[in-house]
């Protein structure tokens, strides 16, 4: 039986693919990290997967957004989970919203990846996400503390992520927009990036990076980590 009384919330579908990749790669690193084997040496985890509308470029839909978001929080929280987390950068923008609704803490993956980001040594970093994220200025303001510099994309460059971010979440058949957003991954190393946050839960899943080592930082990958490590520390 788990005795474990930790138990991870995650409040996803935004998009479905990434929750599902953040899921598997919590699997992962309890197997790899911690020697999981049967059922029960595995996480407790709820996934409250909400429909939101979509505002990744456009914040008029945010308040509709925002009520569905608190919802989940509010119910993840009388479910009894012990951390909370949500499966997608650009919904961080509401995060100090979410967090007045609850008295338990949420792991946000814009500080954690920030942190990564500092512990790999690296001094310029190029940012990739959503218009609003990107503008919203989160990432650059999490890494200011660490005294990382900031490079962001342009307004075209922006356009061709969200582009890609929709593709995903559309099921990722377009190669034309998936050159284009290679193309925008070369040109911020060009301008002097050392690595880049891949900072929207999809992007990671946009195109393989195997090629570029470890100068990409996968967030979704760096959020599993961090759940599962929470779990069993």
């Amino acid at each position: 039986m788990n005795k474990n009384k930790n138990a991870i919330g995650i409040i996803g579908g935004v998009g479905p693919q990434a929750t599902k990749f953040i899921y598997e790669k919590i699997i992962e690193f309890s197997q790899t990290k911690y020697g999981a084997k049967d059922n029960d040496d595995y996480p407790k985890i709820i996934i409250y997967s909400v429909p939101i509308p979509d505002f990744i470029s456009d914040e008029k839909r945010l308040e509709q957004a925002k009520k569905m978001l608190i919802t989940a929080t509010k119910s993840l929280t009388k479910a009894g989970v012990t951390k909370l987390s949500i499966a997608s950068n650009t919904v961080h923008i509401l995060l100090p919203k979410l967090r007045k609704q609850t008295i338990i803490d949420f792991l946000s993956v814009i500080e954690i990846t920030a942190k990564k980001c500092s512990n790999c040594g690296f001094k310029k970093v190029g940012i990739l996400g959503s218009p609003i994220l990107v503008k919203s200025g989160i990432y650059t303001k999490a890494l200011r503390k660490y005294g990382i510099r900031t490079i962001l994309p342009t307004k075209e460059e922006l356009q061709i992520a969200e582009d890609i971010i929709r593709d995903v979440l559309a099921g990722g058949k377009d190669g034309d927009k998936k050159q284009k957003y290679i193309k925008v991954l070369n040109e911020l190393f060009t301008r002097g990036a050392e690595a880049i946050i891949l900072g929207c839960t999809e992007l990671p899943l946009a195109v393989n990076y195997e090629a570029l080592g470890n100068k990409t930082i996968n967030s979704d990958e760096v959020l599993a980590e961090a759940l599962t490590d929470y779990y069993y520390e």
